[in-house]
């Protein structure tokens, strides 16, 4: 613990500016999280961005992400550590690393930061493995000019470092956003809304008299497909009531013409959508948008 410790020091140095404007818990997702490395889980993998990005499991997700320095040929399980206010240290939970090549970029997801565990003034992750060590030919250094030019490198790559690892964090970012930006889908619609649609089959609706006083009850449900271009296309029966009243929704679907069309990612799609009728003893209708055709 007490190697811990003189590392804890050393390494919060390199956070404390930012860890001055960290404020938990988050606002917004994905943010930044101030961290530090030892320089044993540094040897294998630089960390170069941890991310929180959002709610899970009853914690929080956070994404690690960074370059590794040498190889690791097996996955590690590695110790996080909350640092809070006055330096004071909480066990976070261990997680494991993978298996990298030297200069393989690396991101995984662990989860943290649980309700009634994680210190009120958590400001930064220190991530250290006291099992962990740098191969002994690494550590060693022929002379005392060595020794200086080594930590003067240090100094330089760490400078080097700290910029990479914002660029890092900000690409990470922007490529969280664009697959989100992806995934979203909005339901097509069709013109003037759905009130308008119901107002449309109501007005154009041509009651099947014989059918209703004979078996006119039940309600007739009909599934299609709004193309790209917003068109109806490829309707079917889901639900039926009886023939004549089935054929009567049927036509009124076919007439329904010029939707906006779903999109997926910014673009329009074909998606699956729903309408149901009754038309005895009152009319009645309902429309639901599926899900989108790939």
């Amino acid at each position: 613990m007490r190697k811990l410790f003189v590392l804890l020091t050393m390494s919060l140095l390199v956070v404390a500016a930012s860890a001055q404007k960290f404020s938990w818990p988050p606002k917004s997702y994905p943010m930044k999280v101030p961290f530090a490395v030892s320089e044993e889980v540094k040897y294998y993998w630089d960390v170069q961005g941890v991310l929180c990005t959002g709610r899970g499991n009853g914690g929080y997700k956070f994404r690690v992400l960074g370059t590794a320095n040498h190889d690791f040929t097996v996955s590690r399980s590695i110790n996080f550590y909350y640092i809070s206010t006055g330096n004071k240290t909480t066990v976070a939970g261990a997680y494991y690393f993978p298996k990298v090549k030297e200069g393989q970029q690396f991101s995984f997801e662990i989860v943290s930061a649980f309700a009634g565990y994680t210190p009120a003034g958590f400001q930064v992750f220190y991530i250290h493995d006291e099992m962990l060590s740098i191969p002994k030919e690494e550590k060693e250094t022929k002379t005392i000019g060595n020794i200086q030019q080594k930590d003067a490198d240090r100094a330089y790559y760490d400078s080097i470092r700290i910029v990479d690892s914002i660029a890092a964090v900000e690409a990470a970012e922007a490529e969280m956003a664009a697959e989100r930006a992806a995934r979203v889908v909005t339901a097509p619609k069709y013109p003037g809304g759905t009130k308008a649609l119901y107002t449309f089959l109501q007005e154009n609706m041509r009651k099947p008299q014989i059918a209703i006083e004979t078996a006119g009850y039940g309600t007739t449900t009909i599934e299609f497909i709004v193309t790209s271009d917003g068109t109806v296309t490829g309707a079917n029966y889901k639900r039926r009531c009886n023939e004549r009243v089935d054929k009567e929704v049927m036509r009124l679907v076919n007439m329904l013409e010029g939707w906006i069309p779903a999109t997926k990612g910014g673009q329009p799609c074909n998606a699956v959508v729903q309408v149901s009728m009754s038309i005895f003893p009152s009319f009645k209708a309902s429309a639901q948008f599926v899900r989108v055709v790939q």
